[in-house]
């Protein structure tokens, strides 16, 4: 058994040689994976399945300045005040059989199996699974360290972002052990910094000044900041206290104050990271109360801020309902017949030939519930309504079934909650409070809310959609159109916090330490403060807190490796109809990156977050039983670096 200690190592282990490495006097190959979170780990993995003990030796670089095995955003020494927003039986990082992959699959237990196994109730995890946990037993402390929570954790639960961490330290230890002899690693803790080429190897030059030679290269970094818009330029420069967009655990969130009024932009996961960062994290105590609308009451430690909080849309993410198990798989019938037709197609206008169909089966999951729950609701027979629903523009299906049924509902009244509100910050906060809280009692209905039904299907629409229109196969209009809307709601009513996180947040209003300010936010930087305003309200503060990241743009690179790249022209941005997106264009088959010229890199290849213009689900986790995308990804990627390598 290996046990990883790779974090605490202080620097690079390189290997001696003449240009990558030496086994027998004889130049071997390398390859370097940069990014050693999720993505790094499979694509070691699915090197690894394509290898054994006899095959042609080769050296892999595992280059990543956070820790190896869980990457930045899961590091395991972070607090464990923040969770994950997928669920512990809703997230693996094995293939399974039956998988769209060329090697041979590892079978391995998702994230609840590990758990229980870690508390010895796992009489259910299949023998394969268990076999490969008892060869590769956790490292001791692990149990003793999260108890508590292993002790609470469900198949619906949210794992702390720690624990999902030591998860995936896990696997990257199996992965780690299973080598065979003819994969030597050679781990970097640092940073990377440029690429370049010399002759037939690219050269990567880190920041701890060493470099790697290497055959085939793959980004799997995830996340990267691009440079500073002209606002945010002279934000930076104002002098003022401004946390600048970025992931939460990278936000210098000491720096926000307590005590004081501080504006907020964002409403979604970053600013429940931030609430939880300055009021669990600071001491601050929720607790339960029956009284409360929110079902919870504040504790104030005294260092909390007063956030005044502004977004695009004005209003919270919504949260996830609590269904007591994992959440449904919604029938979405139209849908599945229009994707059957569409298909492989070009110049598919979503607006006119999948949205109506991604409408109408929210619908139908919106009546289908209320008959079930509440059957006297319907005041015509299902079928009719049903027909009714078929029948209608999807903009116009509120209003053709509010007759049919003593309950309307429109979707449209959600896609635009505060548009045009006209009153001030307090009457606009207690709007929000009070939707707020029947957003709580919809989710906390679980299986017998038809709201949150007809919200569900929507939202699991998204990926077979996305899936669908990649590759640019959706007309630009309506990409740009109606496309754009449609995942941006959909992410907001289905990629939302736990219902505690929005609980919590309702407390926090209760508190008076929590107020909403609008939609669509305009900023003025003053001599000694920020002014927010969003219609008729305004509200100023000495600090300005970004909740939010951007989506990486290779056209407005802010780190040196990427613009390196661009420079030399190894990327071009995907085309989508001749215009070009922020994405870096790669091959199907191989994830190799697409030059200026059209030719296909010898030996650089990108895969995940960055490409998500051209690729669908870019940023979602494997989820047990659905052929993740992710995993088909790192597949082909490792089987490209192997033989643009030269070792098949």
């Amino acid at each position: 058994t290996i046990q990883s200690t790779l974090g605490q190592l202080p620097g690079p282990m390189i290997l001696k040689g003449p240009e990558c490495g030496t086994i027998g006097g004889m130049s071997t190959p390398a390859i370097a994976i940069v990014g050693m979170g999720p993505r790094g780990i499979s694509i070691l993995e699915r090197l690894s399945a394509r290898m054994d003990d006899s095959s042609d030796p080769i050296t892999v670089h595992l280059i990543d300045d956070a820790q190896h095995g869980a990457g930045r955003i899961w590091e395991t020494d972070q607090t464990k005040t923040l969770c994950m927003n997928t669920r512990a039986g809703a997230v693996t990082l094995f293939t399974e059989p039956g998988s769209t992959v060329d090697a041979p699959v590892l079978e391995g237990p998702i994230q609840y199996e590990w758990i229980q196994l870690l508390r010895g109730d796992g009489d259910n995890v299949s023998a394969a699974k268990r076999e490969l946990f008892e060869q590769h037993p956790p490292a001791a402390h692990i149990a003793q360290d999260y108890r508590e929570e292993l002790a609470a954790t469900r198949p619906e639960s949210n794992p702390s972002r720690a624990l999902y961490g030591e998860y995936l330290r896990w696997v990257y230890d199996v992965v780690i052990a299973r080598l065979p002899k003819s994969i030597s690693t050679v781990n970097h803790f640092s940073r990377l910094e440029t690429i370049s080429e010399d002759g037939h190897v690219d050269v990567l030059r880190l920041a701890d000044g060493s470099e790697v030679r290497a055959d085939a290269t793959v980004l799997a970094y995830g996340w990267m900041i691009p440079e500073y818009n002209e606002q945010e330029k002279q934000l930076a420069a104002s002098g003022l206290n401004w946390i600048a967009p970025n992931n939460p655990v990278e936000q210098d969130y000491a720096a926000i104050p307590g005590g004081e009024d501080v504006l907020v932009r964002g409403l979604g996961m970053g600013f429940y990271d931030i609430m939880a960062l300055t009021t669990i994290e600071r001491g601050g105590t929720f607790v339960e109360d029956p009284s409360a609308r929110s079902g919870l009451r504040y504790e104030p430690c005294g260092q909390e801020p007063n956030f005044i909080i502004s977004s695009g849309r004005g209003y919270p993410y919504h949260p996830k309902s609590e269904y007591g198990e994992l959440p449904p798989t919604m029938p979405r019938r139209r849908l599945k017949n229009v994707i059957a037709e569409l298909s492989g197609t070009q110049n598919i206008d979503f607006d006119a030939q999948v949205w109506p169909a991604i409408a109408r089966d929210s619908y139908e999951a919106y009546i289908t519930t209320l008959e079930r729950v509440r059957p006297d609701s319907l005041l015509r027979p299902r079928a009719e309504i049903l027909e009714a629903i078929d029948a209608t523009a999807p903009d116009e299906l509120g209003a053709a079934i509010a007759p049919m049924v003593t309950e309307p509902w429109d979707m449209n009244d959600l896609m635009y909650q505060i548009a045009g509100f006209t009153g001030d910050i307090d009457e606009l906060t207690e709007h929000i409070a009070q939707s707020m809280e029947s957003d709580i009692r919809e989710a906390a209905a679980g299986h017998d809310s038809p709201i949150k039904a007809a919200l569900w299907s929507l939202s699991q629409s998204r990926k077979p959609a996305s899936i669908l229109g990649a590759e640019g196969r959706y007309t630009r209009e309506s990409r740009t159109g109606r496309y754009a809307q449609v995942m941006s709601f959909g992410q907001m009513i289905g990629s939302g916090p736990p219902l505690f996180r929005v609980r919590q947040l309702l407390a926090l209003v209760d508190a008076g330490l929590a107020h909403f300010l609008g939609d669509h936010p305009t900023l003025a930087i003053e001599a000694d403060h920020f002014t927010l305003t969003s219609g008729p309200r305004s509200a100023s503060a000495p600090t300005l807190v970004d909740a939010f990241m951007h989506r990486p743009d290779i056209r407005t690179a802010g780190d040196a490796m990427t613009r390196c790249l661009v420079d030399s022209a190894r990327v071009r941005p995907f085309p989508d109809h001749g215009q070009p997106t922020g994405s870096p264009e790669t091959d199907g088959a191989t994830r190799r990156t697409v030059h200026p010229d059209g030719e296909l890199d010898a030996r650089l290849h990108i895969v995940g977050i960055p490409t998500g213009k051209q690729w669908a689900d870019t940023t979602i986790s494997p989820m047990p039983g659905t052929d993740p995308l992710m995993l088909q990804e790192t597949d082909k990627t490792a089987r490209s670096l192997l033989v643009q390598a030269g070792v098949l």
